[in-house]
């Protein structure tokens, strides 16, 4: 059976522009039609609302992205977004059809949600704690969420959050290198060829440096004890979760929609 897991984007702001904190899981379908039904809806509705000068991909777009934009634009709907060098709307005309407004999101990479279709069991994987015993989060000024992928893969950049769990600053792992790791041979020679990572043999600390991601996601795997595991989280337990953890942060607004 296919399931399909509508996300949406959780967003952030600059001063200059909207970018993307994190996100959560807004609704899920077992229905493909009712499932893309839903996310047209969302997506057009989002993008009517959505401030075109401060949309982070047109920002940072080049003169000619945005004229690609607005002559589509102006050939849908005989409307200009774009004129004398800069965006000339506050958002998309009304009279842009629904499915153009979609056309247009993809065009200018501005989707606030995602549609993901899974063939087969759905599969999220989590990035899990040692420390604190507890699923790894993600913290912005305007968005707090669960890390999370539909792969193990997908999580390597992420793991820099497992810093928080010492006070934001290196890491350091007492103990001789055989207490450590059982290949205590293939850990001193990780440590010889990463500068960021260090042993000092007299006072036997391994030093993992601050954000040195790289080092950490090798050395974790060498780890009698490590640090933080990959491991598979059901569906049901993100959606729980995430709604505790907006209600916890005063989402309000967020928390309100996951309830509709």
């Amino acid at each position: 059976m296919t399931t399909y897991v509508i996300r949406a984007k959780y967003f952030g702001y600059n001063d200059e522009v909207f970018y993307v904190a994190g996100n959560r899981i807004s609704n899920v379908f077992q229905d493909q039609a009712e499932a893309e039904a839903a996310y047209q809806k969302l997506e057009v509705e989002g993008a009517r609302d959505f401030a075109l000068y401060e949309v982070e991909s047109l920002f940072d777009a080049d003169e000619a992205t945005l004229k690609k934009l607005d002559e589509f634009v102006f050939s849908r709907c005989g409307e200009h977004i774009y004129q004398d060098g800069e965006i000339s709307r506050d958002v998309l005309p009304s009279s842009l059809s629904d499915a153009d407004t979609i056309s247009f999101v993809q065009m200018a990479e501005m989707q606030k949600f995602q549609l993901v279709h899974f063939d087969h069991e759905v599969k999220f994987y989590g990035l899990w704690s040692t420390k604190k015993q507890q699923w790894l989060e993600e913290h912005d000024e305007f968005f707090a969420g669960l890390i999370y992928a539909e792969s193990p893969e997908l999580l390597k950049d992420k793991i820099e959050s497992i810093f928080k769990d010492y006070d934001y600053s290196d890491i350091e792992l007492e103990g001789s290198l055989e207490s450590l790791s059982d290949q205590p041979i293939l850990l001193k020679a990780l440590i010889r060829t990463d500068y960021a990572l260090s042993y000092d043999e007299d006072k036997q600390i391994l030093n993992i440096g601050l954000w040195q991601n790289e080092a950490l996601y090798a050395v974790n795997a060498l780890l009698k004890q490590p640090l933080f595991e990959v491991k598979q989280i059901e569906l049901e337990e993100i959606q729980r979760l995430e709604k505790e953890l907006a209600k916890m942060h005063s989402y309000d607004e967020d928390y309100e929609y996951d309830e509709e």
